[in-house]
Formats: structure tokens, sequence, C-alpha cells
């Protein structure tokens, strides 16, 4: 690729890097995996911690502004924790995809495991949006985002939830191969 490609990164903590420097982060971590790939990409930190698939379509703007070439759809951890309908989130989460479809600008839509939430029924219900969306939209997805370090106490900051640097990383590695299929617009 010639051109540098704008990939925003859309989410909450996770992809904002709770607790973290900026480089150390999910889009850091991105960036400098796709580069390695060959892949010019910049990819813009548009996460903030706490944020809802609620609070993501306030700052859907923001992230329009930027005029992204792609987008990593990236809620549903903090929706889930504070136990959101699962029809609403859904609804979110369709409307944010929507916001990018209708301006041709491709998404990458990353799912999260509803593993705190105490109740199995809606744990189900929940895990069930990413990919029935994925499916309803034609797009990739990458499960759950959580996977590749939840449960490694090496890999989270002393809060236990949180991804600390070698577990961005991990995540980053997880993630990178359909980033990458994102970024040369290879369909899912």
């Amino acid at each position: 690729m010639s051109e540098t490609l704008k990939i925003a990164c859309f989410g909450d903590s996770l992809t904002e890097g709770y607790g973290l420097a900026r480089e150390e982060a999910l889009p850091a971590i991105l960036q400098r995996e796709l580069y390695e790939r060959g892949v010019a990409a910049r990819c813009l930190n548009f996460g903030v911690s706490g944020d809802t698939s609620e609070d993501g379509l306030d700052r859907l703007d923001d992230v329009l502004e930027a005029e992204p070439d792609r987008v990593v759809l990236a809620f549903g951890a903090n929706d889930c924790f504070l136990d959101e309908p699962v029809e609403e989130v859904s609804a979110r989460l369709s409307a944010l995809i929507e916001a990018f479809r209708d301006r041709d600008i491709p998404v990458l839509l990353v799912g999260v495991n509803a593993g705190l939430n105490p109740d199995p029924d809606y744990r189900a219900r929940f895990e069930a949006i990413y990919p029935a969306l994925a499916k309803q939209y034609d797009i990739a997805l990458f499960p759950d985002l959580l996977a590749p370090y939840q449960g490694d106490p090496s890999l989270t900051l002393l809060d236990g939830m949180h991804p600390n640097e070698a577990g961005v990383q991990a995540m980053g590695r997880a993630l990178v191969p359909l980033v990458e299929n994102l970024a040369r617009g290879v369909k899912p």
C-alpha cells in the first residue's frame, strides 16, 4: 500500500489502554504490527475508559470527523458489566455499524465475552449479539477481545480486569490478522 490508511480504533478502556502509556495501548500495538506486515496504517485511538455502546453513539461524530478509512469497533465490556439490556446494546452497535457503512467505511466488529455477568441467560444472549451482527452486515468479527489475556494474572493490571502491557500485546497479536485483512480490503 502506498498511502497510509487511517484506522479508527473505537471503543472503551480496552482500546484506550487503561493504566498504560499511549504507546502501549492497543491502537499503537496494532499500528506497529501492521507496519511489520507491510501495511502502512495510522491507528487512531478513539478509546475512552468506562464507555458503553451508548457513549459510542454520543462520540460517533468525533470519529467521523477524523475521516477514517477503516474502523475497529470494540464496545460491550461496560455494557455487559452494567447489565445493559441486550436488545439495546445490539441496536446501538447496529446503529454504529450502519453509520460507517453509510459512508463506505469498512468495519471490523470486536466482541467480548460476558463472563463477569452472573446471569447465564444474559451471558448467552449478550454473546450472541456479535456473531448475529457480523452475519447481518457481512463484516468480519473478532469474537472475544478479552480471551487473549483473561484468566492469566501475569497479563493483567492489579485490578485483574484490564490488560497490562503484555496483555495488550497478546490482544494485538490475536487481533492483527483480522485488522490486516480489513486494511487490505479482504472480505470476511
